[in-house]
């Protein structure tokens, strides 16, 4: 019968805290914390700068004694942190779920310090820009942001005005005009950019064939998919994915 490993004692952990005070070090305090995250919060990129000082061991405390472990640790640690704070600020948790999970993905795989402290600072960026396009829409009336909302879970389906309509108690027509008014472009367009930009992500991130990507997306055939696709981007899907596939993630 295997014996049961036995619990970390009480004065594993003071022996740690001699150690910390024998050689001076302290770790990284709560105002630092807080002044990062009220950056990342207001969407100001000194957020970026911040989180790459997050990642030094002699602030965070070691926490493996191999050097990429530990690195993979602390950007874990630091992902982990921003997500929640973003999601109790109120933004989507679906939206920043996502980019945690593919940053957190490609940490695991990283085989070098150096490449996880440039995936920490792609996914502050990343961050950033989210808490930006967050604020940008909170400038909208109500039906819109409503609108803006639903789109985002709802983009691969078919989607009508009329959908919107019922969603927000307006009238179509007084809601496209509305929605033209506050985007700058019409739903239509909106939601092909939305559609499109989808599409390059699969597309460099994926193999999925294109006609699962067209039908994913919402287009009702894979011409219709490949026409619309070649119009915004000036590359066939093929032609895209052959260039671009597998590129690095960069903030948009």
């Amino acid at each position: 019968m295997t014996k049961e490993k036995e619990k970390i004692d009480i004065s594993e952990i003071r022996m740690l805290v001699h150690q910390h005070a024998e050689t001076g070090f302290v770790h990284t305090t709560y105002d630092d914390e807080s002044l990062r995250f009220h950056l990342l919060m207001n969407g100001d990129m000194r957020a970026v700068n911040e989180s790459e000082k997050k990642l030094n061991a002699s602030i965070q405390g070691t926490l493996s004694s191999d050097p990429v472990r530990n690195m993979r640790y602390l950007f874990i640690i630091n992902t982990g942190l921003a997500t929640r704070y973003m999601i109790e600020s109120g933004l989507s948790q679906e939206t920043v779920f996502s980019i945690s999970d593919v940053y957190i993905q490609k940490a695991d795989t990283a085989s070098t310090v150096k490449q996880i402290r440039e995936l920490n600072r792609e996914v502050w960026t990343v961050f950033v820009q989210t808490v930006r396009d967050y604020k940008k829409r909170e400038q909208h009336s109500g039906p819109i942001y409503r609108c803006l909302e639903y789109i985002d879970s709802h983009f691969n389906e078919k989607l009508t005005l009329e959908d919107l309509g019922n969603l927000t108690g307006l009238n179509p027509c007084y809601l496209s005009e509305i929605f033209r008014k506050e985007m700058n472009v019409t739903f239509g367009t909106y939601l092909m950019n939305l559609r499109i930009a989808t599409a390059k992500a699969l597309l460099t991130r994926t193999t999925y064939s294109f006609s699962k990507i067209a039908y994913s997306l919402g287009f009702c055939s894979q011409s219709h998919f490949c026409a619309s696709f070649r119009k915004l981007t000036g590359f066939t899907p093929r032609e895209y994915r052959r260039e671009f596939y597998n590129a690095n993630i960069t903030a948009v």
